[in-house]
Protein backbone atom coordinates (compact mmCIF):
# COMPACT_ATOMS: atom_id res chain seq x y z
CA UNK A 1 0.00 0.00 0.00
CA UNK A 2 1.31 3.24 -0.60
CA UNK A 3 2.18 5.65 1.73
CA UNK A 4 2.10 9.22 1.87
CA UNK A 5 5.55 10.00 1.49
CA UNK A 6 5.33 7.79 -1.88
CA UNK A 7 3.01 10.60 -3.36
CA UNK A 8 5.32 13.03 -2.30
CA UNK A 9 7.55 14.20 -5.74
CA UNK A 10 10.68 16.10 -4.88
CA UNK A 11 10.93 19.10 -7.46
CA UNK A 12 13.67 21.20 -7.18
CA UNK A 13 12.50 24.60 -8.73
CA UNK A 14 13.88 28.08 -9.00
CA UNK A 15 12.38 31.34 -7.28
CA UNK A 16 11.19 32.53 -10.51
CA UNK A 17 9.14 29.50 -10.91
CA UNK A 18 7.10 29.99 -7.40
CA UNK A 19 6.98 33.52 -7.88
CA UNK A 20 5.19 33.83 -10.90
CA UNK A 21 3.00 31.00 -9.04
CA UNK A 22 2.56 33.45 -6.44
CA UNK A 23 1.80 36.30 -8.15
CA UNK A 24 -1.18 34.45 -10.61
CA UNK A 25 -2.77 33.47 -7.71
CA UNK A 26 -1.70 29.94 -8.34
CA UNK A 27 -0.37 29.34 -4.96
CA UNK A 28 -1.98 30.36 -1.74
CA UNK A 29 -1.75 29.95 2.23
CA UNK A 30 -4.24 27.67 3.33
CA UNK A 31 -5.46 29.90 6.28
CA UNK A 32 -7.42 27.38 8.10
CA UNK A 33 -4.41 25.77 9.27
CA UNK A 34 -1.25 27.95 8.39
CA UNK A 35 -0.46 30.51 10.83
CA UNK A 36 -0.72 34.47 10.36
CA UNK A 37 2.69 35.62 8.90
CA UNK A 38 5.06 35.71 11.89
CA UNK A 39 8.94 36.92 10.15
CA UNK A 40 9.86 39.80 11.73
CA UNK A 41 12.08 41.92 9.03
CA UNK A 42 14.90 40.97 10.17
CA UNK A 43 14.53 37.29 9.64
CA UNK A 44 13.35 37.93 6.05
CA UNK A 45 16.79 39.91 5.38
CA UNK A 46 18.47 36.77 7.22
CA UNK A 47 16.93 34.58 4.39
CA UNK A 48 18.07 36.78 2.15
CA UNK A 49 21.28 36.57 2.92
CA UNK A 50 21.57 33.04 2.88
CA UNK A 51 20.61 32.71 -0.91
CA UNK A 52 23.04 35.68 -2.16
CA UNK A 53 25.38 33.41 -0.28
CA UNK A 54 24.20 30.48 -2.38
CA UNK A 55 23.90 28.44 0.85
CA UNK A 56 20.24 26.09 0.87
CA UNK A 57 17.55 26.99 2.53
CA UNK A 58 14.94 24.17 4.08
CA UNK A 59 12.56 22.54 2.45
CA UNK A 60 9.36 23.99 1.03
CA UNK A 61 6.23 21.67 0.61
CA UNK A 62 3.06 22.61 -1.29
CA UNK A 63 0.50 20.74 -2.15
CA UNK A 64 -1.19 20.25 -5.47
CA UNK A 65 -4.67 21.22 -4.94
CA UNK A 66 -6.58 21.73 -8.45
CA UNK A 67 -6.07 22.23 -12.31
CA UNK A 68 -7.29 24.65 -14.39
CA UNK A 69 -9.46 22.83 -16.76
CA UNK A 70 -9.31 25.79 -19.77
CA UNK A 71 -5.20 26.80 -18.99
CA UNK A 72 -3.79 23.65 -17.51
CA UNK A 73 -2.29 25.88 -14.90
CA UNK A 74 -2.19 23.98 -11.81
CA UNK A 75 -3.13 25.64 -8.51
CA UNK A 76 -0.75 24.83 -5.03
CA UNK A 77 -1.15 25.66 -1.06
CA UNK A 78 1.39 26.11 1.00
CA UNK A 79 1.60 23.66 3.24
CA UNK A 80 5.14 24.57 4.90
CA UNK A 81 7.17 27.69 3.93
CA UNK A 82 4.65 30.48 3.89
CA UNK A 83 7.62 33.11 6.05
CA UNK A 84 10.42 31.62 3.82
CA UNK A 85 8.33 32.34 0.01
CA UNK A 86 6.83 35.53 1.62
CA UNK A 87 10.38 36.91 2.20
CA UNK A 88 11.45 36.05 -0.87
CA UNK A 89 8.56 37.85 -2.38
CA UNK A 90 8.75 40.77 -0.14
CA UNK A 91 12.61 41.47 -0.91
CA UNK A 92 11.51 41.06 -5.01
CA UNK A 93 8.79 43.35 -4.92
CA UNK A 94 11.42 46.01 -3.16
CA UNK A 95 9.54 46.13 0.93
CA UNK A 96 12.74 46.14 2.61
CA UNK A 97 16.50 46.53 2.19
CA UNK A 98 19.25 44.23 3.66
CA UNK A 99 19.55 46.38 6.85
CA UNK A 100 23.00 45.89 7.97
CA UNK A 101 22.01 45.15 11.66
CA UNK A 102 20.70 42.26 10.30
CA UNK A 103 23.47 40.78 8.64
CA UNK A 104 26.48 38.53 9.82
CA UNK A 105 29.18 40.82 11.45
CA UNK A 106 31.78 38.91 8.43
CA UNK A 107 29.07 39.60 5.71
CA UNK A 108 29.32 43.64 6.12
CA UNK A 109 31.35 44.31 3.17
CA UNK A 110 29.65 42.63 0.72
CA UNK A 111 28.01 44.17 -1.74
CA UNK A 112 24.43 43.77 -1.21
CA UNK A 113 24.24 44.98 2.62
CA UNK A 114 22.08 47.96 2.92
CA UNK A 115 20.30 47.51 -0.98
CA UNK A 116 16.86 46.82 -1.80
CA UNK A 117 16.31 44.18 -4.48
CA UNK A 118 15.86 47.14 -7.02
CA UNK A 119 19.20 48.33 -5.84
CA UNK A 120 21.53 45.19 -6.16
CA UNK A 121 23.69 44.26 -9.13
CA UNK A 122 22.52 42.57 -12.15
CA UNK A 123 24.41 39.38 -11.33
CA UNK A 124 23.20 39.53 -7.52
CA UNK A 125 19.44 39.52 -8.52
CA UNK A 126 19.81 36.98 -11.30
CA UNK A 127 21.34 35.09 -8.46
CA UNK A 128 17.56 35.12 -6.29
CA UNK A 129 15.78 34.58 -9.72
CA UNK A 130 17.30 31.48 -10.18
CA UNK A 131 18.35 30.47 -6.53
CA UNK A 132 16.94 26.36 -6.76
CA UNK A 133 14.03 26.23 -4.18
CA UNK A 134 13.68 22.19 -3.06
CA UNK A 135 10.29 21.44 -3.52
CA UNK A 136 7.95 18.67 -2.35
CA UNK A 137 4.68 18.43 -4.10
CA UNK A 138 1.94 16.65 -2.22
CA UNK A 139 -0.51 15.46 -5.20
CA UNK A 140 -3.82 16.30 -5.04
CA UNK A 141 -5.24 12.75 -4.02
CA UNK A 142 -4.33 13.09 -0.86
CA UNK A 143 -7.07 14.40 1.77
CA UNK A 144 -7.12 17.16 3.93
CA UNK A 145 -6.16 15.56 7.25
CA UNK A 146 -3.76 14.34 6.08
CA UNK A 147 -2.08 17.34 4.54
CA UNK A 148 -2.86 18.76 8.37
CA UNK A 149 -1.40 15.46 10.08
CA UNK A 150 2.01 16.19 7.99
CA UNK A 151 1.87 20.30 8.66
CA UNK A 152 1.95 19.29 12.29
CA UNK A 153 4.22 16.75 12.07
CA UNK A 154 6.79 18.81 10.17
CA UNK A 155 6.40 21.61 13.14
CA UNK A 156 5.85 19.84 16.20
CA UNK A 157 9.63 18.68 16.57
CA UNK A 158 10.69 22.43 17.02
CA UNK A 159 9.70 25.93 18.03
CA UNK A 160 8.55 27.42 15.08
CA UNK A 161 4.90 27.01 15.85
CA UNK A 162 3.31 27.47 19.62
CA UNK A 163 0.68 24.99 20.93
CA UNK A 164 -2.39 27.85 19.69
CA UNK A 165 -0.95 27.87 16.34
CA UNK A 166 -0.62 24.26 16.03
CA UNK A 167 -4.27 23.72 17.66
CA UNK A 168 -5.33 26.56 14.45
CA UNK A 169 -3.76 24.15 12.23
CA UNK A 170 -5.64 20.84 13.87
CA UNK A 171 -8.97 22.78 14.18
CA UNK A 172 -10.85 24.18 12.09
CA UNK A 173 -14.36 23.73 13.54
CA UNK A 174 -17.08 26.09 15.43
CA UNK A 175 -14.90 26.96 18.84
CA UNK A 176 -12.21 28.62 17.34
CA UNK A 177 -14.79 30.17 14.99
CA UNK A 178 -15.83 31.50 18.12
CA UNK A 179 -12.53 32.85 19.46
CA UNK A 180 -11.75 34.55 16.03
CA UNK A 181 -14.94 36.25 15.68
CA UNK A 182 -14.86 37.64 19.25
CA UNK A 183 -11.05 38.64 18.14
CA UNK A 184 -12.37 40.94 15.52
CA UNK A 185 -13.67 43.34 18.16
CA UNK A 186 -12.46 47.01 18.47
CA UNK A 187 -12.19 46.71 21.95
CA UNK A 188 -8.55 44.70 21.19
CA UNK A 189 -7.52 47.26 18.97
CA UNK A 190 -8.88 50.32 20.58
CA UNK A 191 -7.21 49.56 24.20
CA UNK A 192 -4.00 48.05 23.13
CA UNK A 193 -4.71 45.23 24.53
CA UNK A 194 -2.19 43.25 22.08
CA UNK A 195 1.11 44.28 20.13
CA UNK A 196 2.09 42.88 16.81
CA UNK A 197 3.82 40.35 18.29
CA UNK A 198 0.63 38.47 20.07
CA UNK A 199 -1.33 39.01 17.07
CA UNK A 200 1.43 37.32 14.83
CA UNK A 201 1.60 34.41 17.58
CA UNK A 202 -2.18 34.05 17.54
CA UNK A 203 -1.94 34.91 21.64
CA UNK A 204 -5.25 36.93 21.11
CA UNK A 205 -6.94 33.65 20.04
CA UNK A 206 -5.04 31.77 23.06
CA UNK A 207 -6.67 33.99 25.88
CA UNK A 208 -9.96 34.56 24.22
CA UNK A 209 -10.10 30.98 24.21
CA UNK A 210 -9.46 30.62 27.56
CA UNK A 211 -12.12 32.56 28.78
CA UNK A 212 -14.54 30.81 26.30
CA UNK A 213 -12.58 27.48 28.44
CA UNK A 214 -13.74 29.52 31.58
CA UNK A 215 -17.55 29.71 30.19
CA UNK A 216 -17.95 26.11 29.64
CA UNK A 217 -15.58 24.60 32.27
CA UNK A 218 -15.70 27.02 35.46
CA UNK A 219 -12.67 28.29 37.08
CA UNK A 220 -12.08 25.09 38.35
CA UNK A 221 -10.45 23.92 35.64
CA UNK A 222 -6.58 24.64 34.39
CA UNK A 223 -6.10 26.47 31.43
CA UNK A 224 -3.27 24.19 30.55
CA UNK A 225 -2.55 22.92 27.01
CA UNK A 226 -4.18 20.22 27.85
CA UNK A 227 -7.43 21.12 28.75
CA UNK A 228 -7.63 24.04 25.77
CA UNK A 229 -6.80 20.63 23.42
CA UNK A 230 -10.17 19.08 25.23
CA UNK A 231 -12.36 22.08 24.88
CA UNK A 232 -11.40 22.53 21.18
CA UNK A 233 -12.32 19.17 20.70
CA UNK A 234 -14.99 18.75 22.05
CA UNK A 235 -17.11 21.71 20.87
CA UNK A 236 -15.46 21.67 17.19
CA UNK A 237 -18.42 20.17 15.46
CA UNK A 238 -21.37 21.00 17.27
CA UNK A 239 -21.10 24.23 19.67
CA UNK A 240 -24.77 24.86 20.99
CA UNK A 241 -23.82 27.51 22.95
CA UNK A 242 -21.74 29.37 20.52
CA UNK A 243 -24.30 32.28 20.24
CA UNK A 244 -24.96 32.63 24.20
CA UNK A 245 -21.05 32.13 24.81
CA UNK A 246 -20.41 35.13 22.23
CA UNK A 247 -23.00 37.29 23.34
CA UNK A 248 -21.76 36.75 26.98
CA UNK A 249 -18.95 37.74 26.17
CA UNK A 250 -19.69 41.18 24.42
CA UNK A 251 -21.32 41.86 27.42
CA UNK A 252 -18.36 41.30 29.80
CA UNK A 253 -16.60 43.79 27.26
CA UNK A 254 -19.13 46.19 27.63
CA UNK A 255 -19.39 46.32 31.44
CA UNK A 256 -15.33 46.54 31.23
CA UNK A 257 -15.67 49.61 28.74
CA UNK A 258 -17.46 51.61 31.64
CA UNK A 259 -14.23 50.43 34.40
CA UNK A 260 -11.87 52.20 31.89
CA UNK A 261 -13.84 54.93 30.97
CA UNK A 262 -10.82 56.50 29.62
CA UNK A 263 -8.79 56.51 32.57
CA UNK A 264 -5.51 55.98 31.96
CA UNK A 265 -4.36 53.96 34.91
CA UNK A 266 -6.88 51.57 34.35
CA UNK A 267 -6.40 50.73 30.49
CA UNK A 268 -2.64 50.01 31.51
CA UNK A 269 -3.26 48.14 33.93
CA UNK A 270 -5.84 45.38 32.24
CA UNK A 271 -2.82 45.72 29.20
CA UNK A 272 -1.28 42.56 31.50
CA UNK A 273 -2.64 39.28 30.46
CA UNK A 274 -3.35 38.46 34.05
CA UNK A 275 -4.76 41.37 35.08
CA UNK A 276 -7.24 41.71 32.16
CA UNK A 277 -8.02 37.12 32.81
CA UNK A 278 -9.19 38.30 36.16
CA UNK A 279 -11.22 40.99 35.66
CA UNK A 280 -13.16 39.09 33.00
CA UNK A 281 -14.00 36.68 35.57
CA UNK A 282 -14.95 39.54 37.79
CA UNK A 283 -17.32 41.00 35.92
CA UNK A 284 -18.73 37.88 34.61
CA UNK A 285 -19.79 36.91 38.45
CA UNK A 286 -21.17 40.70 38.44
CA UNK A 287 -23.53 39.64 36.11
CA UNK A 288 -24.58 36.87 36.92
CA UNK A 289 -25.30 37.83 40.36
CA UNK A 290 -26.37 41.49 39.87
CA UNK A 291 -26.62 41.58 35.94
CA UNK A 292 -23.90 44.32 35.68
CA UNK A 293 -21.27 46.19 37.96
CA UNK A 294 -22.51 48.68 39.91
CA UNK A 295 -20.44 52.61 40.19
CA UNK A 296 -19.73 52.02 43.73
CA UNK A 297 -17.85 48.49 42.31
CA UNK A 298 -16.16 50.33 39.62
CA UNK A 299 -14.90 52.85 41.94
CA UNK A 300 -13.43 50.35 44.36
CA UNK A 301 -11.63 48.84 41.60
CA UNK A 302 -10.21 51.61 40.21
CA UNK A 303 -9.10 52.75 43.84
CA UNK A 304 -7.58 49.07 43.75
CA UNK A 305 -5.46 49.61 40.55
CA UNK A 306 -4.02 53.03 42.32
CA UNK A 307 -2.94 51.32 45.46
CA UNK A 308 -1.30 48.29 43.19
CA UNK A 309 1.08 50.73 41.82
CA UNK A 310 1.56 53.16 45.20
CA UNK A 311 1.58 52.02 48.58
CA UNK A 312 1.19 55.54 50.08
CA UNK A 313 -2.19 55.82 48.27
CA UNK A 314 -2.77 52.17 49.20
CA UNK A 315 -2.34 53.27 52.84
CA UNK A 316 -4.64 56.49 52.30
CA UNK A 317 -7.88 54.46 50.96
CA UNK A 318 -7.76 50.75 52.43
CA UNK A 319 -7.54 49.46 55.85
CA UNK A 320 -4.23 47.26 57.20
CA UNK A 321 -5.91 43.68 55.76
CA UNK A 322 -7.18 45.19 52.25
CA UNK A 323 -3.33 46.53 51.83
CA UNK A 324 -2.02 42.77 52.77
CA UNK A 325 -4.62 41.13 50.18
CA UNK A 326 -3.28 44.00 47.58
CA UNK A 327 0.47 42.79 48.32
CA UNK A 328 -1.08 38.76 48.30
CA UNK A 329 -2.71 39.40 44.83
CA UNK A 330 0.45 41.21 43.66
CA UNK A 331 2.56 38.56 44.01
CA UNK A 332 0.07 35.98 42.71
CA UNK A 333 -0.04 37.97 39.50
CA UNK A 334 3.51 37.22 38.76
CA UNK A 335 2.40 33.72 38.14
CA UNK A 336 0.37 34.45 35.26
CA UNK A 337 -3.09 32.79 34.79
CA UNK A 338 -1.90 29.11 34.35
CA UNK A 339 -2.34 28.24 38.05
CA UNK A 340 -5.63 27.77 38.94
CA UNK A 341 -5.47 27.89 42.82
CA UNK A 342 -3.30 31.58 42.25
CA UNK A 343 -5.98 32.49 39.75
CA UNK A 344 -9.18 31.65 41.85
CA UNK A 345 -7.28 33.15 45.22
CA UNK A 346 -6.71 36.55 43.03
CA UNK A 347 -10.51 36.24 41.69
CA UNK A 348 -11.26 36.13 45.33
CA UNK A 349 -9.30 38.73 46.30
CA UNK A 350 -11.01 41.33 44.45
CA UNK A 351 -14.87 40.25 44.91
CA UNK A 352 -13.53 41.42 48.54
CA UNK A 353 -12.45 44.62 48.03
CA UNK A 354 -15.10 44.90 45.56
CA UNK A 355 -18.38 43.93 47.36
Amino acid sequence: MATINDQINIEPQKVKWVIDLMNASLLTVDNSFQRNYVWLEKHQIKLIETILLGFPIPEIYLWQKDTDSKSGNMKFSIIDGQQRLGAILNFINDEFSLQAIAIDEKNLKMNFVGKKFSELSDDERSAIWKFKLSLRIVGEEIERNDVVNMFLRLNSTNMSLNPQELRNAEFEGLFIKAAAEIAENQFWKKHTIFSIQDLRRMNDIQLISSILLFFRMGIGEDTTQANFNKVYDLYNEEYSEKDEDQKLFYSIISEIERIINNEKDVERFIRKKTHLYTLFLLVYYFIRKQGGIKDKQISSFKNFVLAYNDANYAQQIFDKNTQEDIQEYKKLSSTGTQGKTNRMRRNDILKKILE
